[in-house]
């Protein structure tokens, strides 16, 4: 069986974006970033095993390796979201205290 794996990549991604629907302004470039690198181990493993390559144990182990991967890499993307939420909170308290300060006409 022929596989379309631009499809199944891009397949891939809408269920990754759906799992982080509320989270998904924040994380795409940082998500679609992670798959991009992946997508050829992830290729390479799929055709693999579809050229009988490898069997369906190893395709799994492989599998779970590049799952790990591509977990790590997307906790990477929340943390950066975090930082950025962090970051636009800091800036927007830090307006207020010197809104603050100017209306008390502290120096």
């Amino acid at each position: 069986m022929a596989l379309d794996f631009d499809k199944v990549f891009d397949d891939m991604l809408g269920a990754a974006a759906g799992v982080l629907s509320a989270e998904w302004p924040k994380v795409k470039a940082c998500v679609e970033g992670a798959f991009k690198r992946e997508r050829e181990a992830l290729e390479g493993i799929a055709r693999a095993r579809l050229k009988g390559e490898i069997g369906d144990e190893d395709a799994k182990s492989q599998l779970e390796d590049e799952k790990l991967v591509l977990e790590a890499e997307l906790l990477v993307c929340k943390v950066q979201g975090k930082v950025a939420a962090q970051q636009a909170v800091n800036a927007a308290i830090g307006v207020l205290a010197a809104a603050i300060k100017g209306a008390l006409k502290i120096v």
